[in-house]
């Protein structure tokens, strides 16, 4: 059995969840009980980070572990609402700075991943680091907008609405790599 794609899973479905626990759970318990839940679901997520992927990824979970004690120790549940906000913006950070560098994040998992790539891969997969950049930054925008707004439109957004525009650019990008792949008579990409 593959533990750390279980964990990978387990992770993703309780940040998934996370909006419909801070409301529904907000009535009973305190702000800070689920500042501190999400400090442990993010700590446990660095366990199961893929070894080509920790330079990326663990100083944005140390980001949000800092936020998620920081949120525990105002203990306000305006503080919780943050959440989707930075995570959204470190994703538009981390995409963005990646295309600065020449080395977009994409090409950069595609390759550490050691899947096949056409010579038209890395154009591509830049082009696409910078639709998800740009995505990464709307959704931080309206994710940023719900926190003016009240607890259910947040949760409705964050928890629903957000996940729906992700796969929605997923399947758009799906449908559209078919069409360059045929475009150009490639296979891999």
């Amino acid at each position: 059995m593959n533990w750390p794609a279980i964990g990978r899973l387990v992770f993703i479905g309780l940040l998934g969840l996370y909006p419909f626990v801070v409301y529904f759970g907000i009535r009973i318990l305190p702000a800070t009980f689920f500042a501190l839940l999400l400090a442990v679901v993010v700590m446990l997520r660095a366990t199961v980070v893929r070894a080509e992927e920790r330079t990326m990824v663990l100083p944005v979970i140390l980001l949000l572990f800092v936020y998620a004690v920081g949120a525990a120790i105002v203990g306000r549940t305006q503080a919780l609402l943050y959440y989707p906000v930075l995570v959204n913006t470190l994703l538009c950070i981390s995409f963005t700075l990646s295309l600065r560098a020449g080395n977009p994040i994409l090409l950069r998992i595609v390759r550490a991943r050691g899947m096949p790539m056409s010579e038209h891969g890395p154009r591509y997969l830049t082009r696409l680091t910078s639709v998800w950049a740009f995505f990464f930054a709307m959704n931080a925008l309206a994710a940023l907008w719900t926190t003016t707004t009240t607890l259910k439109i947040w949760t409705l957004y964050n928890g629903l609405i957000s996940y729906v525009l992700v796969g929605t650019l997923i399947l758009c990008e799906w449908l559209y790599r078919i069409y360059y792949q045929r475009k150009r008579h490639v296979r891999d990409q």
